[in-house]
């Protein structure tokens, strides 16, 4: 039995992608594999996460439009582009405002596993729209408070 949302299709593309890397190219490849696969992983959380930039950009405009000019860099949200760390890709979701003290959420893709961690939160990294819930709620908490 099949789930109708079309998860099991993303993980079985998921599980041909981790085949073909780990029996083909990696051999292949030998000592590059791992520098092009941490590479392949960052552009491919770029593109995971382009509706997520969106989003922040539309949040900061919002904001924008009820706070005076001098005070935009005491707020907002941002996304710190995205590094190495081991195994792992990183990068930061960052929440300020005036009223409260910065809160930084990681955010951490284990290379080779499709897998995204939010702070707490575990999903696939193509799930977007379970990510874009997950950050999207983070954000609305932070502000809401």
């Amino acid at each position: 039995m099949r789930p109708e949302d079309g998860s099991w299709m993303t993980l079985r593309l998921a599980l041909r992608r981790r085949i073909l890397w780990e029996y083909l190219l990696e051999p292949l490849l030998g000592p590059f594999s791992a520098p092009l696969r941490r590479h392949i992983a960052i552009k491919e959380a770029n593109q995971s996460f382009g509706h997520v930039r969106r989003f922040i950009a539309e949040c900061n405009e919002s904001l924008a439009r009820y706070m005076p000019p001098g005070l935009a860099n005491s707020w907002g949200v941002s996304l710190a582009e995205w590094s190495r760390e081991g195994n792992d890709i990183v990068s930061n979701l960052r929440l300020k405002t005036l009223r409260k003290k910065e809160t930084i959420i990681p955010i951490r893709i284990t290379v080779g596993t499709e897998q995204v961690k939010i702070g707490d939160e575990l999903m696939l990294l193509s799930d977007s729209e379970t990510i874009l819930n997950s950050v999207s709620r983070k954000v609305s908490d932070f502000f809401s408070t």
